[in-house]
């Protein structure tokens, strides 16, 4: 093959993955995944309320503070 036409093969080809949507989520998705091995997972995908692990909830809580109270209640010893 002449170098002359290999030249145009090779620019018509990059001109056509470089106006490839396709192309373009390959190397986000790429770029993304080595910014969070590099950084971790970014705030902005953490949000305001999922910094910390959630804690217990209500019933939790609820179950908690009744086990509490009946460990300290007197016993009461009928003869």
């Amino acid at each position: 093959m002449n170098p002359m036409w290999f030249r145009v093969f090779e620019a018509w080809a990059v001109t056509r993955l470089l106006q490839s949507p396709a192309f373009h989520r390959a190397v986000h998705g790429v770029h993304k995944r080595v910014m969070r091995l590099r950084h971790g997972t970014p705030m902005e995908e953490l949000g305001g309320t999922n910094i910390d692990k959630p804690g217990p909830g209500l019933l939790e809580h609820f179950r908690k503070e009744i086990k509490d109270q009946l460990k300290d209640l007197p016993v009461v010893r009928r003869k």
